[in-house]
């Protein structure tokens, strides 16, 4: 996946699997590694939550702050919009987008972080307009989470001249994260000598 260093650009990682299949819990499992390696980041993760064994909601978290807020739940409340099953909370779609919209300057951030990218992006709403401001600013190499069947229409909208995509399912993950760690080296090494 390097290419020297004259034709460098930020790749996006993704994690992809079905719905419930553990993208989320992979890249929970990825994170810490990476923040013990030094890594900066940036970015939300929405891990979900249960009730009564059905997934019944998911919250927000800043990955960099660590704080959570309720992202959607199967219940509605006065203040949310439906998106599919879920009613979204304005609270925390504010949240998740003021991380969103805080893009970092070359060299602040190693990594930016976003869980999940999906139809609703896809069509512009809920991270859809963040995504659409990232991907037009300079920015860090990227690691997404991406339900199979959405990556190509993702991909499609949101196109990279390098990715690489791990299956939840099927590949060892040291390899990714030797991946990531290289190319988060090389970004740091281009944005230092600029």
């Amino acid at each position: 996946m390097v290419n020297s260093m004259s034709n460098w650009k930020p790749p996006r990682f993704i994690i992809t699997g079905e719905q419930g299949e553990g993208k989320t819990t992979l890249l929970l499992k990825i994170l810490p590694e990476l923040t013990n390696q030094g890594i900066r980041m940036q970015g939300i993760a929405a891990p979900g939550y249960f009730s009564d064994g059905i997934r019944s909601g998911f919250d927000i978290l800043n990955v960099h702050s660590g704080r959570t807020v309720e992202l959607c739940s199967a219940i509605p409340t006065a203040n949310s919009t439906q998106y599919g099953r879920y009613y979204f909370r304005s609270e925390g779609l504010t949240f998740g987008k003021e991380i969103l919209s805080q893009v970092p300057l070359p060299g602040q951030v190693d990594l930016l972080v976003i869980d999940e990218v999906g139809r609703f992006e896809i069509a512009g709403k809920v991270w859809g307009e963040s995504i659409d401001h990232i991907m037009q600013t300079p920015r860090p190499p990227m690691i997404w989470t991406v339900r199979r069947s959405f990556v190509d229409a993702v991909t499609k909208r949101w196109p990279v001249q390098r990715q690489r995509i791990i299956d939840v399912g099927s590949e060892n993950y040291d390899d990714f994260i030797d991946d990531m760690m290289n190319e988060i080296r090389l970004y740091r090494s281009e944005t230092f000598h600029r």
